[in-house]
């Protein structure tokens, strides 16, 4: 888990802010697709850029070795989820339990 600093939410936040942006500007001389694309840009910067201005920390990767059968692995973490997380073993597909006291940071 990486902690980020307040420049580097606000780097990143700008960063989704300005690409829906973009999109938007893009989409406004294309006659009928800019009466959905522009708002949805334009609400999509806001909404998605305010989450990732409030994201203070973010999971870069989990590995470590299974407490079962002590295979050492990387374990895969797609998408936006909150502690504790259930993962699966790949090599003994047991069930294990990510949470905040197991952070190494």
């Amino acid at each position: 888990m990486a902690e980020l600093a307040p420049a580097d939410r606000l780097k990143r936040a700008a960063t989704i802010f300005g690409a829906f942006i973009a999109v938007a500007i893009i989409a406004i001389p294309i006659p009928i697709v800019h009466f959905v694309v522009v708002p949805g840009g334009l609400l999509l910067a806001v909404l998605l850029g305010t989450l990732r201005l409030r994201e203070g920390a973010i999971f870069r990767g989990v590995q470590g070795r299974c407490p079962f059968c002590g295979t050492e692995q990387q374990f895969p973490l797609y998408g936006r989820f909150s502690l504790p997380k259930s993962l699966h073993c790949t090599n003994c597909g047991r069930k294990l339990t990510l949470d905040e006291s197991q952070n190494a940071g």
